[in-house]
């Protein structure tokens, strides 16, 4: 199993209370692959994330990463995995380059290699002159590309990326982009990624898996999504058909474009409302 797939769940099911979140999910996520976790707000994806990372456990199902039964073992499976959550935070009256160190340390990275690295990813990123600027004095996607080195730093084989260019400009998102394409290309790195931004996902998945109302609708391949949900061969309009058809496609997404933008603008002003699910 671990030979091939990276996390693996079977019959994955969460309930709080009378509501069950996830219904029997089966992901299947490979080795060396860009993993794009999606669905609208409330399909159940932070619940997915927070079970694979083991601070939830599930109601029933089986979750396996990096080969480590999850549900029996969740510290070990803490300490082998970077996670960038969607909150930014910091030692605010701690300088950048000491919130690094620090939160690198803790997880057992031996400080020259962190500091090493830590200076080649602000270089890449343009932000070698924030390392002796307080966190706390930082923008919202300063912090964000701060969070993001440490957690590249810290990680094993495995990183999950929740949201990881919100707040970011165009060309620094661009770089983040690049970055996360050389960690697996180069590095041998997988990832599992959430975004709601298209160009990431246009750019970065290899893989994708769609949730809906706590079922897993599709699983496969960039391709193999496009070629099930868009016929004129557009990814976007492919995720967005499969958020409101599901297993139901093919059957009319829309009329027109106007209506295709509109169902996406509406999912993507939820998230931003409600900060995930």
């Amino acid at each position: 199993m671990y030979d091939e797939f990276i996390i693996e769940t079977k019959e994955l099911r969460k309930s709080f209370g009378n509501k069950e979140i996830l219904k029997g999910i089966s992901l299947h996520v490979p080795k060396g692959s860009i993993y794009a976790l999606l669905g609208p707000n409330g399909a159940g994806k932070t619940t997915t994330i927070r079970i694979l990372t083991g601070i939830l456990k599930p109601t029933s199902g089986d979750v396996y990463v990096l080969g480590v039964d999850v549900k029996k073992n969740p510290e070990e499976i803490r300490a082998e995995i970077g996670i960038l959550s969607q909150l930014s935070a910091g030692y605010k009256d701690f300088k950048t380059r000491d919130n690094i160190l620090l939160f690198t340390s803790i997880v057992g990275v031996d400080r020259d290699e962190a500091n090493q690295k830590m200076m080649k990813l602000l270089s890449d990123l343009d932000m070698l002159d924030k390392l002796d600027q307080n966190f706390g004095k930082l923008s919202g996607g300063e912090k964000r590309v701060i969070n993001l080195v440490r957690t590249i730093i810290s990680s094993g084989e495995l990183i999950i990326l929740d949201e990881p260019t919100t707040g970011l400009d165009i060309a620094r998102a661009k770089k983040v982009r690049d970055i996360i394409h050389s960690l697996v290309k180069m590095d041998g790195k997988t990832v599992l990624m959430s975004s709601h931004i298209t160009s990431d996902l246009e750019d970065l998945a290899t893989h994708t898996g769609i949730l809906k109302e706590g079922e897993l609708v599709f699983e496969g391949t960039k391709k193999e999504v496009i070629e099930k949900y868009a016929s004129d061969g557009d990814f976007e309009v492919a995720i967005i058909s499969a958020f409101e058809n599901g297993r139901d496609f093919p059957k009319p997404l829309g009329e027109t474009f106007t209506e295709i933008e509109s169902f996406y603008e509406e999912s993507s002003s939820d998230v931003s409302e409600n900060g995930g699910n």
